[in-house]
């Protein structure tokens, strides 16, 4: 057996002269893994599973200086594993390096990700090297972090048209590929719905710089989508084409694209020609017809069934004294038929204004639905929102109380605004919001199981996030019954990138599904949870080998620091056990035991006291 005791690591100062983005060893923590803490600005990140229980994360960087001194917005990603550690460069690798022209730089800003299911990723963004119009561009970045299309270049250009084209939107179009949405300003006027299927070898599939979707009177805002199951995608928006200065409202609109680039949903009507066939179907009411409010920020699902669950902010129910908005929502089928009531299901009509909805899917056919809420009222109830959650089924039948009532996440004073919400995979869902509950604002979180009951700390449970902005994060669940949040961190003098993850049980750190295991001597790799815990200094582990061969045992700090690293293979198989922290000089706080042999680790944590 061979033992060493590493010294001290470098200060948080030092690392801070370094310019290091991350730590060597840095692994989920309770406060979170640091992605970037370079001393630019980081913006905006959106997150994805890498399909290995980890996730790469993608954001918008200030760190690129052109030779002339000016500073500009670049996209970077990161690759965490399933116990957080880094596996790209330290402070992530640039998505979309132009190289070609290094002092015309313009901003990459917006980015929109999708995961290709092969442990890389589908990045687009919007582009300004045309300046004063803007453009979508894309980028594939495969398991290594390293970019798959024009790298010298600055990415695949998907939509290059004239005028301003805005805030993309990814789907994997189920054959190694992608398809990309936008809005598109190339008539000069308003703005339209175009989209461009990108095959998995960056080779666009469709007509040069999209098909459209939509090119109805007005513009058409912020489209949305999801895959058809049938390598196309189905796409909803809001709309004005019935806006005119004399009345009208915003209206939700959608349309399903086939792998072809074909539109497939229209309305038509016998021995009438409808003008607006071909530019989608209305997600609520009739074609020409309007409902007395707007319907406008639309979010959806899969079904499950080749159709889409559609959710949005609706003030149908408004009148002039109140101009309050409720969450509506509506499913469609594979053919663009509205499934429940021609007006919807209101998800919520409380008091005052109920804003900002997500969604995700219940796993049977429904949907559970998230918001932020300004019922409790008080003298100014537009400054203090609560967040709330309702499930509906594949009718459209609430499954949590009323609208009138809903499930309260929390509702203490101070903001709590716009929740995501992420599929717990036993038909629950956990959310994640930001919330203004103390002196400083936080990140916090709360699950919910199949019938609405909170399974965490009443109000949520503290990510120990420090988020810079309501809606400056990203979370999708982690496959194994948890979640996975980044957010843009703003704890010091500039915004940095962190990430963090919180298991099925509501513990942060290293999922309760990766520690310590089987203590029954049966004969497999395994690791049981040190004796004493709590410990003032020194503990003892068990652990078992299966066969002789080499295996560590190493402690690690909650930071991923090694502490200590024991030689144990020439062990052999069978049953051990080894002291630990005797000769460390340990401080009071959280640690992790690691057992690894044969690419398999295992992990059980350790707190000592004082």
């Amino acid at each position: 057996m061979k033992r060493r005791v590493l010294a001290a690591p470098l200060s948080l100062a030092a690392f801070a002269v370094l310019g290091l983005c991350t730590v060597a060893h840095a692994q989920w923590s309770p406060c979170g893994v640091a992605l970037c803490t370079n001393p630019s600005n980081q913006y905006l990140p959106v997150a994805v599973a890498d399909n290995a229980g980890g996730t790469i994360v993608a954001w918008a960087d200030q760190r690129v200086t052109t030779p002339s001194g000016t500073r500009r917005w670049m996209i970077y990603a990161q690759r965490l594993n399933n116990l957080g550690v880094p596996q790209w460069a330290p402070g992530g690798v640039q998505v979309a390096p132009d190289t070609a022209r290094v002092d015309s730089l313009f901003d990459q800003e917006a980015p929109a990700m999708i995961a290709d299911g092969t442990g890389g990723a589908y990045v687009a963004w919007v582009d300004k090297r045309e300046f004063p119009t803007t453009d979508i561009y894309l980028q594939h970045i495969d398991a290594s972090g390293t970019p798959s299309w024009a790298p010298s270049d600055g990415g695949l250009g998907v939509c290059k048209a004239v005028h301003v084209q805005q805030n993309p939107d990814l789907v994997l179009d189920g054959a190694g590929g992608v398809i990309v949405t936008w809005q598109d300003g190339r008539n000069g006027v308003n703005l339209d719905v175009y989209a461009q299927r990108v095959n998995a070898t960056g080779l666009p599939q469709w007509a040069a710089n999209g098909v459209a979707l939509c090119t109805a009177a007005s513009s058409q805002f912020r489209p949305r989508a999801v895959s058809d199951g049938n390598n196309g995608a189905i796409v909803v928006w809001y709309d004005e084409r019935y806006v005119t200065p004399s009345g009208g409202n915003k209206d939700l609109f959608a349309q399903r694209v086939s792998g072809a680039g074909v539109p497939l949903w229209k309305v038509s009507f016998p021995n009438v020609v409808w003008p607006d066939s071909l530019n989608g179907v209305p997600v609520q009411g009739g074609l020409g017809s309007t409902f007395a409010g707007e319907q406008v920020l639309p979010e959806l699902i899969p079904d499950g069934a080749g159709g889409a669950i559609i959710v949005a902010e609706d003030s149908r129910s408004n009148n002039a004294a109140t101009a309050t908005y409720d969450i509506t929502a509506q499913r469609l089928s594979a053919t663009g038929a509205q499934m429940w009531t021609s007006a919807g299901v209101v998800v919520s009509s409380a008091v005052n204004d109920q804003r900002s909805p997500r969604l995700c899917s219940d796993g049977a056919g429904g949907a559970i639905i998230a918001w932020h809420d300004y019922r409790r009222g008080g003298a100014n109830p537009s400054f203090d929102p609560d967040v709330y959650a309702q499930r509906l089924n594949a009718s459209g039948v609430l499954q949590w109380g009323t609208a009138a009532t809903g499930i309260a996440l929390c509702n203490l004073s101070g903001r709590q605004m716009v929740p995501q919400a992420v599929a717990d995979g036993t038909g629950g869902a956990i959310f994640v919001w930001y919330d203004e509950r103390g002196a400083n604002p936080n990140l916090y979180a709360q699950r919910l199981n199949a019938t609405g009951i909170p399974q965490w700390t009443v109000n949520g449970l503290s990510i120990c996030g420090v988020p810079y902005g309501t809606s400056a994060r990203s979370a999708f669940a982690d496959g194994a019954g948890g979640a996975i949040v980044a957010w843009q961190d703003g704890r010091t003098t500039n915004t940095d990138i962190y990430a963090a993850r919180v298991d099925n049980a509501g513990g942060l750190g290293i999922p309760t599904s990766l520690l310590g295991v089987d203590d029954s001597g049966s004969g497999e790799l395994s690791l049981a949870a040190p004796r004493p815990n709590p410990t003032s200094r020194a503990m003892s582990v068990r652990f078992v080998l299966p066969v002789l061969g080499p295996a560590t045992v190493e402690l690690l700090d909650v930071s991923g620091r090694l502490i200590e690293h024991h030689e144990v293979g020439a062990f052999g198989p069978g049953a051990h056990v080894l002291e630990l922290g005797r000769e460390a000089a340990l401080r009071a706080g959280l640690y992790f035991i690691r057992l690894r042999q044969n690419g398999r680790s295992l992990y059980t944590k350790a707190t000592v006291i004082h």
